[in-house]
């Protein structure tokens, strides 16, 4: 499991695991934002910190199958 690891980050960092690498980091950047947004827009609200980051780790860890299920392997 610990090998298969390794083995991805060192083909992520070589710039070979992903078929499209600049799809892969407008995804990521969508689902950086999205949480971002909801805990700006939580604490706005009134949230205590730690909830709105809490609620915008899950909404956030949610969407991450759906954006990323096209997602193709080299």
């Amino acid at each position: 499991m610990f090998d298969m690891f390794c083995n991805s980050v060192q083909l992520f960092l070589k710039g070979k695991l992903f078929h499209d690498l600049p799809k892969v980091a407008m995804l990521a950047g969508v689902g950086i934002g999205l949480a971002a947004a909801i805990v700006i827009a939580l604490v706005k609200m009134g949230c205590s910190l730690w909830v709105a980051v809490a609620a915008a780790g899950f909404c956030a860890g949610a969407l991450q199958p759906r954006l990323f299920r096209d997602l193709k392997y080299r």
